[in-house]
């Protein structure tokens, strides 16, 4: 697939944006961080790390053209390729990092000395940040360029259909297959951040443990085809997995209950269902909040309807989400509820007396009234 010069510039204009945020946000903790812990001088140090900065967004922009080059190898290939560039260009930061510290320790602020050493433990510190911060660039431009295939499969889909009487339903699958290569950016930085941050502080534990998370929710994010019908086991699992990660993210602000009855999870829905309703949850009542938020992912039988829930006792912030809906994620789920199951599913939401909740009522036991052509995902 070849994407045009505008989308091109659009894409690289976003990746190193991203770039910069990443790197800005990594010494910003990383200068933070050395004043609290070596009660050293904060203006030599962002002094210091501006170079280091600079340098470190330039290798950023080397991986970005490296990983642009490797777009039509197979991925045994490019993905060895770019986490080899990640590895050389985290060894190379290392190297002048600690040198640079270790000549002002000795020459102009013999102050830094005492802990501007080339210790064991400091070089391998410094080496697994840098490691991680290269990888989640790089992890980035991957999700920036799948958001750009989304989109131009989108529009090839539209264009191809336009003219036909099937133009609507090549729109939804277009649709479909958008959320099939959709991965938030926003969400795995927040994620890597916070495992980097465990890493710092030697919390090893925990760091392991959203490692873990991360792996099941990406392994259940790139697997799982939102076209097909899956069991509702699955569909928790994965939604299970995403808000691990987020309770250990906001520590002890998200408590998280999944109810459901073990028949009802061999019940077939639509790949995905939930996801956007708890990430709006995530998004609209925990984040903001400064007190613990309960969410609550339900599923039961009402009369010969499923009826899954998600539901969470956040505070109004937002006056807006309960006319809205909080935005596009609820609005695609009552548009993929309406195309697979028609007038027999309905998807609702709305502030109740303590929070908000969304609800997706499906015929039980039954099978979606139209088929989504497999061919829709890559």
């Amino acid at each position: 697939m070849r994407i045009g010069p505008a989308k091109l510039s659009e894409s690289a204009s976003i990746a190193l944006r991203a770039s910069a945020i990443v790197w800005a946000l990594g010494y910003a903790m990383v200068i933070g961080a050395g004043g609290f812990l070596t009660e050293r001088t904060t203006v030599p140090d962002v002094l210091v790390n501006m170079p280091l900065w600079v340098l470190a967004m330039a290798q950023s922009g080397l991986i970005y053209l490296l990983w642009g080059r490797l777009q039509r190898r197979p991925a045994v290939v490019r993905w060895p390729v770019a986490v080899g560039a990640c590895l050389a260009a985290a060894a190379l930061q290392t190297t002048i990092d600690l040198n640079t510290y270790y000549w002002l320790g000795q020459t102009i602020l013999p102050e830094w000395s005492a802990w501007a050493t080339l210790s064991t433990g400091r070089v391998g510190g410094a080496v697994i940040l840098y490691t991680w911060t290269f990888i989640l660039n790089l992890i980035v431009y991957w999700a920036i360029g799948l958001s750009e295939q989304a989109r131009e499969q989108g529009r090839r889909a539209a264009e191809a259909e336009a003219a036909t009487e099937r133009a609507e339903f090549a729109a939804q699958r277009a649709q479909l297959a958008a959320l099939r290569l959709q991965l938030n950016p926003h969400f795995l930085f927040n994620t890597l951040n916070a495992i980097s941050t465990l890493v710092m502080e030697r919390d090893c534990d925990r760091a392991d443990q959203m490692l873990d998370r991360l792996s099941d929710f990406l392994r259940a994010s790139l697997s799982m085809d939102p076209t097909a019908l899956i069991r509702l086991g699955e569909e928790l699992d994965a939604v299970q997995a995403y808000l691990e990660i987020e309770e250990v993210r906001f520590e002890g602000r998200l408590r998280v209950t999944i109810e459901c009855p073990e028949a009802l999870r061999m019940q077939f829905v639509p790949g995905f269902l939930l996801q956007p309703l708890v990430e709006n949850a995530v998004k609209y009542a925990v984040a903001p909040a400064l007190r613990p938020v309960q969410v609550v992912v339900s599923a039961s039988l009402r009369g010969d309807d499923l009826v899954l829930r998600v539901v969470d006792d956040g505070d109004p912030v937002d006056p807006g989400r309960a006319i809205t809906g909080a935005g596009v994620g609820l609005a695609n789920t009552r548009a993929r509820v309406a195309s697979l199951y028609g007038a027999r599913g309905e998807v609702s939401a709305g502030r109740q007396a303590n929070g908000f909740v969304a609800e997706v009522r499906l015929p039980a036991g039954a099978s979606a009234q139209k088929t989504v052509p497999v061919g829709v995902v890559a």
